[in-house]
């Protein structure tokens, strides 16, 4: 028990550095684009690209927003509650990918397929090619891209952290037939 417990507190001290990181990140690409807007009001900066910029920034803030709510969060991680809540929580935290985190997550991949597919449609990259080939190209490209990217995550998850969750799962069982155990007799 008290290995996972010092594997868990390692793990989410990791998770709280990662986070804080990410939250720093899209902090500073996001002023990157503000001032890009604001000191960079040249001719062929016109209203629709001001749209996609802050679109850019919308996407950019609201991640960021998401990082440090999970940096507080796993910040205010309380070791000392009651021992089977503690668990309960942990294991919620260290899940792959729960209901939140899905909505969030398709959030930002529909809301970054919209802006790309615009950006793309005017590439020199398409030239010649018709409207539909070029959208099924840049769909094609973007959610190969994503699935990718949903993969290596779920690899790295599966590494680092679901050996965690399983323990977790398995101690907390262990718990409730105990308690439940205890109060029968």
């Amino acid at each position: 028990m008290d290995q996972v417990i010092d594997h868990l507190k390692s793990l989410d001290t990791k998770n709280r550095r990662l986070m804080f990181r990410m939250f720093i990140f899209y902090l500073i690409i996001a002023l990157v684009y503000i001032g890009l807007m604001i000191f960079d009001p040249g001719p062929d900066l016109v209203s629709e690209n001001r749209i996609i910029y802050l679109s850019y920034i919308l996407i950019f803030i609201v991640s960021a927003l998401f990082f440090r709510y999970h940096y507080r969060k796993t910040y205010r991680v309380d070791y000392t509650a009651p021992v089977l809540k503690m668990l309960e929580a942990a294991r919620d935290r260290h899940r792959f990918m729960k209901p939140g985190k899905v909505w969030f997550v398709l959030f930002l991949v529909i809301a970054c397929d919209v802006i790309v597919t615009w950006v793309m449609l005017d590439s020199s990259w398409f030239i010649g090619w018709s409207l539909l080939l070029k959208i099924v190209v840049i769909q094609l490209s973007y959610f190969a891209i994503m699935a990718l990217s949903l993969l290596v995550g779920f690899l790295i998850w599966r590494r680092k952290s679901r050996p965690l969750v399983r323990n977790l799962t398995r101690i907390i069982e262990e718990l409730r037939r105990d308690e439940t155990g205890s109060l029968g007799s």
